[in-house]
């Protein structure tokens, strides 16, 4: 049977394929260097552009979170007020909040940055019982990742409206998830609704419902109260 070895004379006599091809690739570059400057000089230039581009995204959505943080304290103060006096006016501290997240959002309108300040905003407008703004808000936060605190507001907002059935709707979208912190907040918003819609059975199971998943909690005695309440 032929051997299958090659004899190391003959491969020395014949052209090494890495050498031919590194040869091949100097030679392009020799004959064609003008384009080849040019092509290296754009795709550095495309490298720069977008370093450059991140860089400036990260510095925008540095300085949004600045004025977002005091667009918090701004909101926080004028909610703190308004607990502790209830009587008191303090539309205009919840308008300057709301301005200075609007502020943040002319800065940097993307990812949770920019869903935070629309959110807050439609915090903002609830308080200062303009609804139809806070709806506004609260609809730019339906598709992302505070889905749930938006459904709550919507809810809250048509509730204080006094339109129980659109407050109900809400409410049962954030029942759906089990795993999502608002469901036990949700569950006795949509159990008030249907007590206003006159609908006590349906209420009283709802009620029941929300003791079983947090009997230990803050709100389960006034849940106990109002399941006895409504068992008469």
């Amino acid at each position: 049977m032929a051997s299958g070895k090659v004899s190391r004379k003959k491969l020395l006599k014949e052209p090494d394929e890495f050498i031919s091809t590194t040869g091949q690739v100097i030679q392009f570059v020799k004959t064609h260097r003008r384009r080849v400057f040019q092509v290296a000089v754009a795709v550095l230039i495309v490298i720069a552009a977008v370093a450059g581009g991140i860089s400036y995204l990260r510095w925008q959505e540095g300085k949004a979170l600045a004025i977002q943080d005091q667009a918090l304290q701004l909101f926080q103060e004028a909610y703190r007020a308004s607990m502790e006096n209830p009587a008191a006016d303090k539309k205009d501290d919840f308008r300057k909040a709301a301005d200075k997240f609007k502020e943040s959002l002319s800065v940097y309108s993307r990812g949770r940055t920019g869903q935070v300040s629309e959110l807050f905003i439609g915090h903002c407008y609830f308080s200062m019982k303009e609804y139809d703004q806070a709806q506004a808000a609260y609809a730019k936060c339906l598709d992302g990742p505070f889905r749930n605190l938006a459904l709550n507001g919507m809810a809250y907002l048509f509730e204080a409206k006094g339109d129980y059935q659109k407050a109900l709707e809400n409410f049962e979208k954030n029942m759906e998830n089990r795993n999502q912190p608002y469901q036990v907040e949700a569950l006795l918003g949509a159990a008030r609704c249907y007590e206003a819609l006159k609908q006590k059975p349906k209420a009283l199971e709802i009620y029941e419902k929300a003791l079983a998943q947090a009997p230990q909690s803050s709100s389960a005695e006034f849940i106990r109260w109002k399941v006895s309440e409504l068992k008469g």
